[in-house]
């Protein structure tokens, strides 16, 4: 019997059909973030075995084969409420589900101690990660650092595959298929009396209080849109009911297409798909809009655009002018003043060079 052919890649050897399993578990950005790292990785290996760890709130965002072949989720619910000797069990039971595999390389592209915990347990052959690999997590798995190290979290993942070999040049992100939930949300919309063709999508949500772009721009933007004949939705999660009020209370002459709270992931997936711009702060609908690709226009304060933004050849991030942005502070120290100094006119003229393109 011959052995498989091996390809050598500076300091890895790994089989030309390897075993690989990617650690990236959340969050909604971050997960988005890392699909075109996986599509490069299926160019490069297009017959190899592609796993990928997640936490479970994130799965839905993964597409199949022929992407990957397995997808496992993290048990985190397990491990924060089960006593120590339950824990143990379960990270008995996890570790002999993904060491029965083995992976010729284990990928971390998490860089936390609870990647490297489980880079750890799938007893992988080669464990690579990208170059800021924290908690602890440099003790388990090699960090790559490319000459994109720098650049934008997107192109610093793609390092650690650029180390294993050539990648396409264009930004891919690999989704499931969403096509049943636009089915649905076509007709819900259709339902509400919105004109396909004519919808822009807002987000306004964002896990930080220091992301949200103040209700008050919203409902501005929003009217002069319709101005122009463009109807709006309203998109988010349970937790933006509030604000979604709050806009439409300033905005009493719109009439919105308000989904807030209706949605899950690939119903968010589908309702970008509908629409012809997405607006909102610095959120994982606005990646996931980018990731479907729909011109964005996402606005950043705390954050850096250029180290997180949303990232393709159909976005626009708009970066506040105030001198303490980016603080990368979930809460602000001052007045707060950093989101309300990007205009409403601003945005407007962003989204409509964006539709024009």
């Amino acid at each position: 019997m011959t052995s498989a052919p091996q390809t050598s890649i500076r300091s890895v050897t790994l089989a030309e059909n390897p075993k690989i399993l990617i650690i990236k578990m959340s969050s909604l950005g971050d997960v988005i973030h890392a699909l075109p790292s996986l599509y490069a990785l299926r160019t490069l290996y297009p017959r190899g075995i592609i796993h990928w760890v997640v936490e479970e709130a994130q799965a839905p965002l993964l597409p199949g084969p022929p992407y990957i072949d397995r997808i496992y989720c993290f048990p985190k619910k397990d491990l924060k409420t089960l006593s120590p000797c339950k824990i143990w069990r379960t990270l008995k039971k996890f570790r002999s589900e993904l060491a029965v595999n083995k992976y010729d390389l284990v990928i971390d592209l998490q860089g936390l101690a609870k990647s490297a915990l489980v880079a750890l347990l799938s007893g992988g052959k080669v464990k690579l990660g990208y170059w800021e690999m924290r908690e602890g997590s440099f003790l388990i798995s090699r960090g790559i650092k490319g000459e994109h190290a720098l650049s934008h979290v997107i192109e610093r993942y793609l390092d650690v595959i650029r180390f294993l070999g050539p990648v396409p040049g264009e930004i891919v992100y690999p989704l499931p298929d969403y096509t049943p939930q636009t089915g649905r949300l076509e007709k819900k919309l259709k339902d509400l009396g919105c004109r396909r063709g004519r919808l822009i999508v807002f987000f306004p949500g964002a896990s930080w209080p220091t992301k949200l772009w103040p209700a008050g721009h919203y409902a501005r933007l929003a009217q002069k849109l319709t101005e122009d004949g463009w109807e709006i939705i309203l998109g988010g999660g349970p937790g933006e009911r509030d604000l979604a009020e709050t806009i439409k209370s300033l905005s009493p002459s719109v009439r919105y297409c308000d989904l807030v709270g209706q949605t899950d992931l690939r119903d968010l997936m589908a309702l970008a798909g509908l629409a012809e711009a997405a607006v909102g702060s610095d959120s994982g609908p606005l990646h996931l809009a980018t990731a479907v690709g729909v011109p964005t226009v996402t606005l950043f304060g705390p954050n850096s655009s250029q180290r997180t933004g949303t990232y393709g050849p159909k976005v626009t991030n708009l970066m506040s002018p105030a001198p303490c942005a980016p603080c990368f502070k979930k809460t602000c120290p001052g007045e707060f003043i950093c989101l309300k100094e990007i205009s409403p006119q601003e945005v407007y003229e962003a989204v409509r060079k964006a539709i024009s393109k």
